[in-house]
């Protein structure tokens, strides 16, 4: 299936994996690896070129960082029009080809202005700790070694709501904006997970990862959670070097939903490992 030149055919394509084997979403370099380095998008192109396209633009709606998990990850696919050439059948080409940890939820065509980080409204997070060691559970959620407070956990956890300067809880790079809207904090237990959920326009580097592990660390009776108000309001060089080094786990992460329209809500929280 070869690429013609002409106008380009826009599809958006929800995906949902397992981030062990990668090295996050964005890909680095060409090619599928680039010195060793595998990551989501550069699988998924390996694939469209694979069938013959011609890939002009495949640009996910955030980057997830190695190791974090996706239930739904969205992309914007640009490529030269190609005979044979329609959603169902790139659908059951990327079915049949993409590894076993990546898979496709939907394909659909768009407007070529659609852009899958632009145009997107929210983005949900889900961080599942375990509550109990479990022989399965460790690859997809963070057990504790620690008794852990519940009610001091989401007491720190709901510091997190609102507009803040996330300085002291991300890891910067250049002049990006540190200031976030946080949306909503939420908590759940289901049965042996408790279930971190935080929804905002957008998340900064390792932002989720380090607001878990303070409010873990808080939970385990190792801080105050009235810590995290004071460097929201205040962040210093050495709160960010405290909390960094403080960061969750990658494994119990997963980017839950993107939203693009009200119509358009995050599903219920719910586990993707069962802990009995």
């Amino acid at each position: 299936m070869k690429g013609s030149k002409g106008e380009l055919l826009a599809f958006r394509l929800d995906l949902e994996y397992d981030g062990n084997r990668y090295q996050g979403w964005q890909k680095q370099g060409t090619g599928q690896t680039a010195q060793g380095v595998k990551t989501v998008a550069g699988t998924l192109e390996r694939c469209l070129y694979d069938l013959g396209l011609d890939v002009i633009t495949l640009g996910g709606s955030g980057r997830t960082d190695a190791g974090v998990h996706a239930r739904r990850q969205v992309a914007h696919l640009h490529v030269h029009p190609a005979k044979g050439l329609t959603p169902g059948r790139l659908r059951e080409y990327l079915d049949k080809e993409l590894p076993y940890d990546i898979a496709l939820l939907d394909v659909r065509p768009v407007d070529r202005a659609f852009h899958a980080r632009h145009d997107a409204q929210s983005r949900t997070y889900d961080y599942q700790i375990a509550l109990r060691k479990s022989a399965f559970a460790k690859p997809y959620a963070w057990w504790l070694r620690k008794r852990l407070d519940v009610s001091r956990l989401e007491a720190a956890w709901n510091h997190f709501q609102g507009f803040h300067d996330m300085s002291a809880f991300a890891d910067l790079t250049g002049q990006e904006d540190p200031r976030s809207e946080i949306q909503a904090c939420e908590l759940e237990v289901h049965r042996g997970l408790l279930i971190l959920r935080v929804r905002a326009s957008h998340f900064l580097r390792k932002q989720v990862r380090r607001m878990v592990g303070a409010a873990v660390t808080c939970g385990v009776g190792e801080a105050d959670p009235a810590r995290i108000a004071r460097d929201l309001a205040k962040p210093t060089d050495a709160a960010n070097l405290h909390w960094g080094a403080l960061a969750a786990p990658s494994a119990g992460l997963f980017l839950t939903h993107v939203q693009y329209g009200a119509a358009d809500p995050a599903p219920p929280v719910a586990p993707m490992v069962l802990v009995p």
